[in-house]
């Protein structure tokens, strides 16, 4: 694809040659004050900065290392996903019914839903599909929901996820699934001492059945929470035990549900039935029947949104949805994770990425395998922006330093602005991005592995080097 002209980089800065003697000079000394950070004592760490409209290197250190980059995979999934589908693409949803539909909108027999893999539907866009099946003339459905999910295969952990939490971060994948496969849990004080605390759960719907023995004490203690799926199968059961103090805000638990169709499906059911849908019969899993009809195709989110979305706050789940969703459709269906990384590999070739082949097992990082170099990430970052099409969707994806996403809390002072992806592994730390430097765009990348510190240090650590890097062009130029 074309890079962009000039001329088009309205919401950008013009570019420059690299900076001036001076500045790069302290650039190094900015690289040498990072590694010498006691936090990154021992540490593995990998660096490259570059300029974006030429690619000339501004400065290194063991750029070409292979290191694990934690989430800033989910930086080759975006950039993937983007050049393949466009930021407009939107994932469609098929809807059928098996079944006669008599002159009041009875369906006789069942309400059926093929997924393909949309990372976007949630209880708001639920509703909006209950409504396009009221307005298609369905009163009463008397045959249950269908759902099939084999456009993914049925693996819904990857094997290095192991061992899986109920986490959110560890939600499950789906060809059909719904707000992340997550939902949280809120814990509030009771008025008076002695009371049961109240436990509630969002979204609302009867998939989960809830019991709690928490009560409120003047004094904090353990708080328990399990999650089981019910004997019929039919959902999970949220129980929780022990104390909460008086006048204590709520607490909020995120976690994932290990039956996302089924959780999907409920959540039809009751938006159905807020719009008058009368639903009865059971959920079901399996095959699309052949004399299924199709009653109308439900449209998801423009994927520039879902990449927003996936790099803003480092979501696993749609990591996830995405490389199988690449997967099905270069490959064929199933999609999987293995399917889903030959697009990814494709897409780098054909990028230029060379050397030392990166080893890509999962899209969203979690996997400690994973393994890239800064060089790769900044070369991968500088063809995703310089992209005419979908340049402004994958910068706008990146967190903004001291203001949203995994950034909001980093780099907040007044003279640091810096776009960049944030991860973080146990001992690993990651940060790769844009910056801009006087009249230039610099991208860079950092990948620190193998770190003594704790996490907080060793991202104050890298933080300090970026905005360096991002302030002292600003003062020269003053």
């Amino acid at each position: 694809m074309k890079a962009w002209p000039l001329l088009l980089l309205s919401a950008g800065l013009a570019f420059a040659v690299v900076a001036r003697g001076d500045a790069t000079s302290d650039a190094e000394g900015a690289l040498q004050s990072l590694l010498r950070a006691p936090a990154l004592r021992g540490a593995r760490v990998g660096v490259v900065v570059t300029t974006l409209k030429t690619g000339e290197r501004v400065l290194g250190q063991s750029s070409d290392q292979l290191l694990v980059p934690a989430s800033n995979q989910k930086l080759l999934v975006a950039a993937t996903a983007l050049a393949h589908w466009g930021p407009a693409h939107r994932f469609e949803t098929p809807v059928l019914v098996d079944g006669p539909i008599d002159k009041e909108g009875v369906l006789a027999g069942a309400l059926w839903l093929q997924g393909r893999g949309d990372p976007s539907l949630v209880s708001e866009s639920l509703w909006k599909l209950a409504e396009a099946i009221r307005l298609r003339g369905i009163s009463q459905v008397r045959g249950g929901i269908g759902i099939d999910a084999t456009y993914f295969d049925s693996l819904r952990f990857h094997p290095d996820w192991e061992p899986v939490s109920s986490r959110a971060y560890h939600a499950p994948t789906s060809a059909l699934a719904a707000n992340y496969s997550s939902f949280r849990i809120e814990v509030n004080a009771a008025r008076e001492l002695g009371r049961p605390a109240a436990v509630s759960v969002a979204p609302f719907t009867p998939y989960f059945r809830i019991r709690s023995d928490v009560l409120t004490l003047a004094q904090p203690g353990p708080l328990q929470l399990e999650l089981e799926r019910l004997p019929d199968g039919s959902g999970e059961r949220v129980r929780l035990r022990g104390v909460f103090p008086l006048g204590r805000e709520p607490k909020t638990f995120w976690r994932a549900v290990s039956m996302p169709e089924h959780y999907a499906a409920s959540l039809l059911r009751t938006q159905l039935e807020t719009q008058g849908v009368r639903v009865s019969g059971p959920i079901r899993l399996g095959r699309l029947p052949e004399s299924a009809r199709e009653l109308l195709r439900f449209e998801g989110e423009p994927l520039g949104q879902i990449v927003g979305k996936l790099n803003k706050f480092s979501n696993n789940f749609i990591a996830a949805q995405l490389t199988k969703a690449l997967g099905a459709d270069v490959h064929g269906p199933p999609g999987s994770w293995q399917k889903g990384i030959r697009v990814i590999q494709s897409h780098l070739r054909h990028i230029g990425i060379d050397g030392p082949q990166p080893l890509i097992v999962d899209g969203s990082g979690l996997s400690p395998r994973n393994r890239i170099s800064a060089a790769m990430l900044a070369r991968i970052v500088r063809d995703a922006v310089l992209r005419f099409d979908s340049g402004p969707e994958f910068i706008a994806s990146l967190p903004l330093s001291g203001l949203d996403g995994t950034l909001e809390e980093r780099m907040n002072d007044a003279e640091t602005h810096v776009r960049g992806k944030t991860g973080h592994l146990r001992h690993v730390a990651s940060l790769s991005g844009l910056l801009p430097r006087g009249e230039e765009w610099l991208v860079f990348s950092i990948l620190v592995n193998g770190a003594r510190g704790n996490e907080a240090d060793v991202d104050a650590a890298i933080d300090a080097f970026v905005g360096e890097l991002a302030t002292e062009e600003a003062r020269l130029a003053q």
